[in-house]
């Protein structure tokens, strides 16, 4: 039964037999399953880490795995009155692609056929998987050691809402009908935005590429001054992985100009570098420790080349006449680029620890109006020329008489 439901959401087809459950029951059964997936994983590598250890109960292990759960989630954690509020996005992203699958699968496999249908749906499915996130959360909270309410609420709601709400519709094949409620000029523009944002994170994904590979034997020395068990290695290999993201955005930060800190205080910025002692931890090895030269300065007219890209695809989306229109459509497409990448970079600010280490993280607001900036410059003078060098559009021409 269990791989039966497996296969049917991650394929997020219909059965051959045509919509026979209810949509209340398959909201229900989508949530629960990703919280099902969800839970099991982070508790089964919790209980290895016990095995390892030798230490410990195994209702202790149990409780770290459900409560790294919850972090993933992005509800925080208390530790004795230090709060954790970074969240491993790698493993958000999981989580937000499952409750997609699983949203699909829901739609698809009930069918809902009108938008109020396909409403009350998603809020099922939000408010089953919220309700059993925030019984998790009750079951495993104590006076030292408790995820945090309201975090919990919020975040929980958000990810089932969206995620699992799109995955819904478009399972249920709503989404022209949602997406038609917009203007061609806004679908447009959105399309252009969104693939601004795109090119942005694929950058900054090549400069920390870049920077890990620069310092890959730093990173790995950081590693084995750890002197963990093999299961150990795999766990500290694991939360790196689920960091990535964050660093990338952190890199992206950079990128754009204003950067990012790793503690109050501090700042790794193209401008200049100012750090403290950082945390014992592979992945930051990857901050640069100096100022890198006239090579860094050069990497801020790459916001630009993406609110290009954004401007192009807008146009491409809806050619326009004039180019007073293309160059209004690019700088709309270039403003949802640097606002929608800014937006993505306080995903990655959060604290990671007591004292200086609860502010780490980009600099989200200059970040934003930065990319806003250099993107809108972008997206109008990519778009402005795109139109001028396709000459004068068949429309406007005068007509002539044989």
């Amino acid at each position: 039964m269990t791989q039966m439901l497996s296969r049917s959401v991650l394929s997020g087809r219909e059965s051959s037999l045509g919509p026979q459950r209810p949509l209340v029951l398959s909201a229900v059964a989508a949530a629960l399953w990703v919280v099902f997936v969800g839970l099991v994983s982070c508790v089964a590598v919790s209980v290895a880490a016990w095995v390892a250890a030798d230490s410990g109960s195994f209702g202790g292990a149990i409780r770290v795995g459900a409560l790294a759960w919850l972090v993933t989630l992005g509800s925080g954690l208390n530790l004795d009155g230090v709060s954790i509020t970074a969240v491993p996005l790698g493993l958000t992203a999981v989580t937000a692609w499952l409750l997609y699958r699983c949203g699909r699968w829901a739609g698809a496999s009930s069918a809902p056929h009108e938008g109020r249908q396909a409403a009350w749906a998603v809020v099922v499915i939000g408010g089953t998987f919220t309700a059993t996130v925030l019984v998790v959360l009750v079951a495993t909270s104590s006076p030292d050691v408790h995820a945090e309410p309201l975090r919990a609420l919020v975040a929980s709601a958000s990810l089932a809402g969206i995620f699992g709400g799109w995955g819904l519709v478009r399972g249920a094949k709503l989404s022209e009908q949602l997406l038609g409620r917009l203007s061609t000029v806004a679908r447009a523009i959105l399309s252009g935005g969104c693939a601004g944002v795109a090119a942005l994170v694929m950058l900054s994904g090549c400069l920390f590429t870049a920077a890990v590979v620069a310092r890959f034997s730093a990173a790995l020395g950081v590693a084995e001054n750890m002197h963990g068990s093999v299961v150990g290695g795999a766990i500290v290999a694991l939360v790196g992985i689920a960091m990535v993201p964050n660093a990338v955005l952190c890199a992206g930060s950079f990128l754009v100009g204003p950067g990012f800190s790793v503690g109050a205080g501090t700042s790794v910025a193209p401008s200049g570098v100012t750090l403290g002692t950082l945390p014992t931890f592979p992945l930051f090895a990857a901050v640069p420790t100096d100022d890198g030269g006239w090579w860094q300065q050069l990497l801020i007219g790459l916001p630009v080349l993406a609110g290009a890209v954004a401007g192009l695809i807008t146009l491409r989306r809806l050619p326009v006449d004039h180019l007073s229109r293309a160059a209004l459509r690019g700088a709309c497409a270039g403003l949802v680029t640097g606002v929608g990448f800014g937006a993505l970079t306080w995903l990655a600010t959060g604290a990671i620890g007591p004292g200086r280490m609860q502010e780490v993280g980009p600099n989200v607001a200059m970040t934003m109006l930065v990319a806003s900036g250099a993107a809108v410059l972008g997206g109008a003078a990519a778009a402005t020329t795109a139109r001028w060098r396709a000459g004068e559009p068949p429309s406007s021409r005068p007509l002539t008489r044989s």
